[in-house]
Order: structure tokens, then sequence, then C-alpha cells
């Protein structure tokens, strides 16, 4: 069964006005308020051959729905139509249906004028009304259950977060112009980048293009962790069959420019991937200052994209028509129930016009104004005031409510939760966070749970609860939150002096002091001795992140060696912020420096042959190599023979996993030879191409292996033998070739959005029906 509660009134009747123009054969138009007299459809506004009577009353008694149409009888009597209808999103009994035929027999010459949620399905399941049915897109993004289907399987990259009010979302969604050609630009795209000032919808934009993919069959990939992407390549099926879609939250977010230089590297790399793969599709956003931002620090990776040099397509989210954002408008208040006296507040004058009209609307203010957490604030009469003051001051949406309606303690949480993370946090260090920073607090009642009761109150209308694999994280409600919270650390130093005072956890301080800040309280905390007195997520990241930073910064301190060598005899990366931040072969390097070496005297316990496996099994073959020549001074006599096998074996095991995941466009950008080589006079011989292609890929990364083991010691030997008898695992020549033959790039003329006019008749008629 479709699901005809994600449609508002208006939607089910534009809805049936394109099922009963299918079934009549003729144009049927809406009436302004006014006009209509009861009727809702017509073939004709001055003398009607035919009426429609659009009733949706989905979550309504039949008792309400049957009352309802009966008081319709006196009106059809005024027009006197050849033909009456009603359309109906409820099931009828028999009984039902003759009680209505019975009134309004004298306009319908059988019971089947009455037209039931029954009929509905039935015709919009029917293969040739499959266009009305993919036009209404919120009747089937979910009738196959597939949100159900995504929330309970583990496909997902901080799924949660995608996740988060998406019920609400797509009742809110509209499927505006720009959402079409989204759709046109993956389809012919493959890799679709949004752009646009804050507030516009480009998450919610995003999402419901993953949604709409995901009911199509294809597997979801998603993250808003820039610093993930190489390992989010990887997660990726290589069956060419398995249909995925990627989606990167805030692409070019601040943390993408903070972790390391090669990230666009990852960035290009993933696009490339997809766009040789004719089963994977891509999108990116990010909002349009970010975006800016991008341009100046990383001018050749976002000139690449705009020149389409890597086939991605940027679409401006900024363009709504009046149409579009009257639709938006209008859902927001009839999901959110909104009591009448508010609408009829909207209605006076046309006032939804203004709104509509206003230059700073836009989306996330549509939220902010409809949510009932803000207006059951607000009298009935004050209602239109306080829309006109925040369209006045979009950037404002937050402040009254954060300096005027909350109490201290829950302006602290907010701080708190914001001075940890953009994202999800966990509700335990959240807790201890906040409970730090009020200690000393005087004014602020420790007899009761001041952080329950803060979340309580804070939770709808600034914070969500997710749960993140069986964990309980907490998140802001709207991006807004952020931007806001921001823009205050930036206006008040005070209040982000007293943060940092009382900061426990070591991201609040990575989070809030400059990058060179950081640094130098990092040093004093660990010279000092004062790093146990801080947070972490746990000892593991601890462990890595004071080894780090011991290596980093050539500390030496006897208090430290213990933990030292326990990290030395069993590595890890550091996590940090919820994303690889150093690889443990980095933080090896490091700490086994001359002069780390020399004081921490490590080559005491490094010679045993268990700690020189444990040191090697983290690193690929490049960062292997490194550290072999690393460790290599600190072997000679009888320990050499023993380093020199462990060595081998490692490096070897190494090299058989490098070569057994080859990516062809790493080592062939042509393969115009092997095509032409594989083109016969009657037919293409693709099978031929592609081992042409795999056999080069082979030969070159033969040729890579052989130069990169050069640089080891002369006496860890590699034999030739051993290479050549690699077996090769190659990945991606059909696609290359594929990519090649077609043409995969399109004029961006194609995808121009285009403005509609304003059509004032048409957004009366939205705000104007009788709920």
């Amino acid at each position: 069964m479709l699901n005809y509660a994600n449609l508002s009134d208006i939607e089910f009747e534009y809805l049936c006005q394109n099922i009963m123009q299918r079934k009549l054969d003729v144009p049927l138009r809406r009436f302004t308020p006014g006009k209509d007299g009861g009727i809702d459809l017509t073939d004709n506004t001055s003398d009607p051959n035919i009426i429609v009577q659009v009733k949706h009353y989905n979550s309504s008694s039949i008792d309400t729905l049957i009352r309802a149409l009966k008081k319709e009888k006196d009106k059809v009597k005024l027009h006197k139509p050849k033909q009456y209808f009603i359309c109906c999103s409820r099931a009828l009994t028999p009984e039902n249906i003759k009680e209505l035929f019975f009134h309004f027999s004298e306009y319908m010459p059988s019971d089947k004028n009455i037209i039931t949620l029954n009929e509905i399905e039935d015709f919009l399941q029917s293969s040739e009304n499959t266009d009305i049915l993919r036009k209404h897109y919120k009747l089937w993004i979910d009738s196959v259950g597939i949100l159900q289907e995504l929330q309970n399987t583990n496909i997902f990259i901080d799924c949660e977060v995608l996740l988060s009010n998406i019920e609400k979302e797509k009742c809110f969604f509209v499927k505006t112009q720009v959402f079409e050609q989204a759709l046109k630009c993956l389809e012919k795209n493959k890799t679709l980048f949004i752009t646009g000032n804050p507030g516009v919808g480009k998450t919610t934009t995003s999402k419901m293009l993953v949604l709409h993919y995901a009911a199509l069959g294809y597997r979801v990939r998603f993250t808003s962790n820039t610093s993930d992407l190489r390992e989010l390549k990887k997660s990726l099926s290589q069956d060419k069959n398995i249909k995925e879609i990627i989606l990167v939250d805030d692409c070019f977010g601040q943390a993408y420019f903070k972790i390391r230089d090669g990230q666009n590297e990852d960035l290009l790399s993933l696009i490339k991937y997809v766009n040789l793969s004719p089963n994977k599709l891509l999108i990116l956003n990010s909002r349009i200052t970010i975006f800016q931002e991008a341009k100046a620090l990383k001018p050749d990776l976002v000139k690449s994209m705009e020149d389409n040099e890597y086939t991605v397509f940027i679409l401006d989210m900024n363009a709504l028509s009046d149409i579009e954002k009257a639709k938006i408008f209008y859902n927001h208040l009839f999901f959110n129930e909104t009591p009448i006296a508010y609408l009829d507040e909207i209605k006076k004058h046309q006032r939804y016009l203004s709104i509509i009209k206003h230059q700073n609307y836009n989306p996330r203010l549509i939220s902010f104004i409809c949510n009932p957490n803000r207006y059951k604030k607000i009298g009935v009469k004050d209602y239109y005031t306080f829309i006109c003051q925040h369209l006045r001051n979009p950037h404002e949406i937050w402040r009254d409510e954060y300096e005027e309606k909350l109490l201290k303690a829950d302006r602290i949480l907010l701080t708190t939760l914001h001075s940890l993370t953009d994202n999800t946090v966990s509700i335990t260090l959240l807790k201890k966070c906040f409970e730090k920073r009020i200690e000393n607090e005087k004014d602020i009642d420790k007899t009761i749970n001041q952080f329950q009761a803060s979340l309580r109150r804070l939770t709808e209308s600034f914070v969500s609860i997710v749960d993140e694999k069986g964990t309980k994280k907490i998140m802001v409600v709207n991006p807004s939150v952020n931007d806001y919270l921001d823009s205050r650390m930036q206006e008040n130093p005070l209040e982000k002096r007293a943060i940092v005072e009382t900061a426990y956890s070591i991201q609040q301080f990575d989070r809030l002091l400059s990058k060179t800040d950081f640094e130098y309280f990092v040093e004093d905390a660990i010279k000092n001795n004062r790093i146990h007195l801080y947070l972490f997520d746990d000892e593991k990241q601890k462990l890595a992140f004071i080894a780090y930073h011991i290596g980093k910064l050539n500390i030496f301190n006897e208090h430290y060696l213990q933990l030292l060598r326990l990290y030395l005899t069993s590595p890890s990366h550091l996590y940090f912020k919820g994303h690889l931040y150093i690889k443990a072969e980095k933080i090896i390097q490091a700490l086994l420096s001359k002069d780390m070496l020399q004081n921490y005297r490590f080559d005491e316990f490094i010679v045993e042959s268990k700690n020189i496996k444990q040191l090697l099994k983290f690193c690929d073959l490049d960062e292997m190599i490194g550290l072999i020549n690393l460790l290599s001074p600190l072997f000679s006599g009888k320990n050499r023979a023993d380093f020199i096998e462990i060595a081998t074996n490692s490096i070897q095991e190494a090299i058989e996993e490098f070569a057994d995941s080859i990516e062809v466009d790493s080592y062939v950008t042509d393969p115009s030879p092997a095509i032409n080589f594989a083109m016969h006079e009657e037919y293409f011989d693709i099978d031929e191409a592609v081992s042409d292609i795999e056999e080069s890929a082979i030969d070159s990364a033969i040729d890579d292996i052989e130069y990169r083991i050069k640089s080891l010691p002369d006496d860890i030997i590699i034999e030739k033998d051993f290479i050549q008898s690699l077996c090769f695992g190659v990945n991606g020549a059909e696609e290359l070739i594929q990519s090649y033959m077609e043409d995969g790039h399109y004029d961006k003329e194609d995808f121009d959005v285009d403005s509609y006019d304003s059509d004032d008749e048409e957004i009366d008629y939205i705000f104007n029906r009788k709920l």
C-alpha cells in the first residue's frame, strides 16, 4: 500500500487531479478560494459539466468523512453538473458507498463515481500510470519499507545522522525543479555537487535523492566526515552489478582543510572511481561560503570540478520558485498541525504572500517559525509579527530563544555540546563535560540532576537524541544552531574563554583553541604530567594521542617511559573526533627517531622478534619500507638474521596484499590502444580489450613494486621470481573501457534551473483550502 499519509491535503488534491484527468481524458481546473462553492476540480469554471470533490481524511474517522461529504449536497445542487465524482483517501465499506450514492445519485450514473482509496491504489499500481506515481514522489518513497530496511541494516557510515528526523523531513519535502534537475544530473553525470546558502535545503534534498535511489535498489553509503573518504571507497562493493549511492555531506567542511593536504586526491579519486563504475552514484554537498573558501585553499580541486574535468555537475540550490516556496511553507503548517487560529493570522490579508516573497525566505527559517515548540509560546495575535521579525533578521533565529528563554544550565549544556562536536557526541561524554563546567557555578542548584533536566528541556527544540549502534548520542536539531553558536564564540571571547578554562575533554581544546595554541597546550600538559587529567574516548585513543605528540614534539620525560613502551608493543592508529587522525606507522616513526631511541632506550625491547612483527603489522607497502629502513640500524650481529627474516616475510605479505587489489586507473590512463586492437570488422571483443588493459596494468604494477623495494637495505632481498609469480587482482578495466567509449560530458546549459513566474492565484488556492 502506498503511503498517503505523506501527502498534505493540497498534495492529495494534485494527485486526484492527475488521476481524474487520465480517467476522464478531460483537462480539469482547480479553484481559488471564494469561487468554488464546494468545487475542488472541474472541467469548466462558468458552466461545469464535471465536478470532482476531493477529501483527504487520511487520519479522520469514516463517520467524519461521511458527514463532511453529505454537507456538499446543497452546493452540488447549485451547479447541477452532469457528473459528480468523489475522491477520498479512505477505504469505504459497501454500506458507506451505498449511503453516499443515495445522496448524490442524481449526478452519478453509478457508484463507480465514488473513488475510494482502493480504486486510487489500483489505478496507481497499474503499469500505464507509472508516470503519475513517479510524479508524486512522497507516495512511494517508503511504501516498500525502505526506511525500515535502511534502519535495520548495517550499510551506512554515520547512518543515524542521515536518518535523524527523516520521517518528518519526507513529509515536509516538496519535489522542486531543483530536485528534478538533480535526478537528471545523476542519471547522466553520475556525480552531483550541490551547493547553496545555509538553510536552502541542500541536506534535505540530498537525503531525498538517497531515499529515491534506495527505493530503486541502491545500497547507501553516507558520511559527513571527509577524512574517511579513503576508507569509504574501500567499503564499496567490488561487484560491478551491485548498485550503490554515496552521499558525502559537507564535503568541504572545515575538517577537510585541517587534516592533511593530500585529502583532495582522496576526493578526486572517489569521483573518478564513481565515474568509471556503471552502478555507482555520488552526491556531494557544501555551503556556498565553504565552497568559496575551498576555491582559495584548494584552487586546483575546485577548478577541476567546475570545468567538469572529473564529470561533476554543480547544482545551485538557491533557486526556488514562489509556488515551490508556498508548498514548502504549507507542508510545514499542515504536518505540524498548526492550530486554525494561527493559520488565520497568516491568511489574513494574504499575509502568506509577503512571507513567501520575502528576500530572506528559506526552508530552514520556515521550519523554525512553524515548529510548535516555537509558536506555542507566542500569542496568536503576535504570530505574524514573530514571523516578520525573523524574516528581517534570519541570522537571529536562535538568539532570542537562547538569550531570553533558556536557563543558564541549558545554555551551558548547548555550548558544551558545541565545544565537543559539530555532529554527534555520546551522552556519557557530554554529561561529564557539562558537570565539570557547572562544578563552580554557585547559582546553579546541584541538588537536582541538572544534566537530565536541561536535556529534557532542550530536546526537540535545540537538540536531538539518536541511537548510534546501541549508544545514545546527542546532536543539534539543525545545522543553523551550530552556525549561531559559532557566531557567539566570535562575538563573545569571554564566553569562549570560560569554556576553555573549564574544558574536560581533549576534543574541546582541539575545537576551541587555534592550531598553535592547541599544540602549546598539549606540549605543556604532557611536559607537566597533566595530560592524564583530561578525558579521551578510551585508553587506546589516549595512549596513541600521547605517544604521537611525544614523538612529534620530541619530549623526553621518564614519567612516560612505560606508556611509550606499552604503545610500541601494541601500536594502534589514532582515531580522533570520530575519524582516522594519524596512522600507527607515523606515530612509530616519530618515536623511533635517533633522539627518542637514545633518550627512552627503546632498542632494549624492539629487537625482540614479537615486537618487530607487531610494529610492522599496521603498515602498507610504502609505510613498511620506511619503517624497516628506520629499524635496520638497530640490528646487528646475531639479531640481524632474525630481523632480515621477519622484514622479508613482512614485505612479501605486504606485496601480496598490494598485488591483490590493483586499480587499473592508477596505471592505465589511455585505454584507446587496447580498444583499437580489439576492434574487428564485424564486432568489438571487449574481453580482449579488458585482458590487454589488465596485462598492461600488471606489467606497470610489477615495475612499480620493483622500484619501491629498491630502497630497502641491501641484505633484505625480494626475489624477482617471487614478484613475477604473484597472483594479481585487477579492478576497473571494463569500467575504464565503457567510460572511454561513452560520452559522459554534458553542457551545463542542459540543466539550468528555470525560474517560475509568480502565480499568486495558485498560491491563494494552496493557502485557502478548507482543512
